[in-house]
């Protein structure tokens, strides 16, 4: 099945190049990306890991159906596939970094998953900057004088500052877990990878313990530690965003999107909506497009 998308999914070759070297990293500044990048405040998605620093500015950045107040000394972070657009001030300044999950795990493993703000469903995607204002300024301003040079080792260069934004983005975000507790919400980030993946084909908790190599009772005791829901609400819930997405970014029917997401049947699925959102699928999709 075709599905006809009312957004474009852009890969970082999508994006205007001014560094005449565009691989697994991208970076612009954020009032060059609006003015040179046609449509790029409507709604679309991603293929790669985003950070954007807003340096200056005002005006509304919504993310996954969630509208977030954008103001001076901000950081976003977007994973892969959510929707997102914006509406911003003209005097709007600040920087746009993407990168591919392979560039990053290439050097630093499995790192990516544990930064609390990359955790999509379950953390705000967005810093409020303070005291360290001044810091994040230079480290972006770092990364692009890099980004926008061809010196020896750029790409490695590059990601070593990438690496210095994200784990500074880490402790301003406040997480106070112990490392013994780290390694264990490791595996959450792990669940919520595999769901993303596989929740279409795959809509049994047992599933991804299985591939986990731990019990369904082990990985729903640590979604209840760690963030106070069932496995299984977790997986409804992207269940849900996805479900969200395809009424809102497309012109599938119900019965199409039904297909879609695997759901054995149409009552099924307005069911299962209805539940979680307390609307019917069709009055969803009258509400987002009024």
């Amino acid at each position: 099945m075709i599905m006809k998308a009312k957004f474009p999914v852009y890969c970082i070759e999508s994006y205007p190049d001014h560094s005449k070297n565009k691989g697994d990293f991208y970076m612009a500044k954020l009032e060059d990306l609006v003015n040179d990048f046609k449509g790029i405040d409507q709604s679309h998605s991603h293929s790669f890991y985003m950070v954007m620093y807003v340096r200056q500015g005002s005006g509304t950045h919504t993310i996954d159906f969630k509208t977030y107040e954008v103001n001076s000394n901000q950081l976003y972070f977007l994973t892969p596939g959510q929707v997102h657009n914006w509406d911003l001030s003209a005097d709007t300044e600040g920087f746009t970094l993407f990168f591919e999950a392979n560039y990053f795990s290439s050097l630093y493993a499995h790192r990516l998953f544990d930064y609390p703000f990359y955790h999509t469903n379950q953390h705000k995607p967005l810093i409020q900057l303070e005291n360290e204002i001044n810091i994040f300024d230079t480290f972006f301003v770092d990364a692009f004088h890099e980004f926008t040079t061809q010196k020896p080792n750029r790409s490695e260069v590059f990601l070593a500052q990438l690496f210095i934004i994200l784990e500074n983005a880490s402790r301003h975000y406040g997480d106070q877990r112990s490392p013994e507790l780290m390694g264990q919400y490791h595996k959450i980030r792990q669940f919520e990878e595999l769901v993303n993946r596989h929740f279409i084909e795959k809509k049994e908790i047992k599933d991804y313990a299985e591939m986990m190599n731990i019990s369904p009772n082990y990985l729903n005791s640590l979604c209840k530690i760690f963030l106070n829901k069932t496995a299984s609400q977790l997986l409804q819930e992207r269940l849900l965003i996805e479900s969200q997405r395809l009424l809102t970014h497309t012109e599938l029917s119900i019965k199409e999107i039904v297909f879609q997401l695997g759901f054995n049947d149409t009552s099924y699925f307005t069911r299962f909506f209805k539940k979680i959102t307390s609307r019917t699928p069709l009055e969803f999709r009258k509400i987002q497009n009024s």
